[in-house]
């Protein structure tokens, strides 16, 4: 009962996801990221298992479609999954089982790709990576934060947006130990998106 985008900047050599979620505490479970390897967003009646077997898959070989596909060959509660993976060279795959709440969707771009289920409109995802490609230019973090704001003004979740996280990874001096460039988290909010913006904003003025 979520919506989620996973972007690219391969300039920058850096992958994020942004999540917003009517259920509470979404960042705990829904996004998965490695630095070099990719990310995963997986949600509806979520499996976070999901996230660690297909990034473990990714990093063996596998391509976004075949790793998706092979974890979930081994979950017997596939239909009520949604799950959004991209790799770090940025090709990505999504999938939403038969039985996750209405409305669900998804969509692929050049550098994003977003999922979402229990919404106002299907037209969320694609709205979510246009915004996404066309401020990308401005950073990948921005763009993230830009295309939930968008996805939240429409209406987001059905129940009222409640949490919402952005997590983005990157080659740190910490490497290869710790790759994360951000990682922020609003567990529970009448109004998540907002406040992880500002958020983000006073981190930003300390930089």
């Amino acid at each position: 009962m979520t919506y989620s985008i996973i972007g690219i900047d391969k300039e920058k050599d850096m992958l994020g996801i942004a999540v917003v979620s009517g259920s509470i505490a979404v960042g705990s479970r829904v996004p998965w990221v490695r630095y070099g390897i990719g990310g995963v967003a997986t949600q509806a009646y979520t499996n976070p298992a999901l996230g660690p077997i297909i990034l473990k898959l990714l990093k063996e070989g596998l391509n976004p479609r075949e790793a998706l596909e092979k974890a979930l060959a081994s979950d017997k509660m596939r239909e009520y999954r949604q799950v959004a993976v991209m790799n770090w060279d940025g090709k990505s795959a999504f999938y939403c089982g038969k039985m996750i709440p209405k409305e669900y969707a998804a969509y692929q771009s050049k550098n994003s790709v977003a999922i979402a289920n229990l919404v106002v409109s299907k037209e969320i995802p694609k709205i979510m990576c246009d915004v996404f490609e066309n401020t990308i230019s401005i950073g990948l973090d921005e763009a993230l934060l830009r295309a939930i704001e968008e996805a939240h003004l429409m209406g987001g979740d059905k129940r009222g947006d409640h949490s919402a996280a952005i997590i983005i990874v990157g080659k740190t001096e910490y490497a290869p130990y710790y790759d994360k460039v951000i990682d922020l988290r609003i567990d529970y909010s009448k109004d998540p998106v907002d406040k992880l913006k500002a958020i983000y904003g006073r981190i930003k003025k300390t930089k």
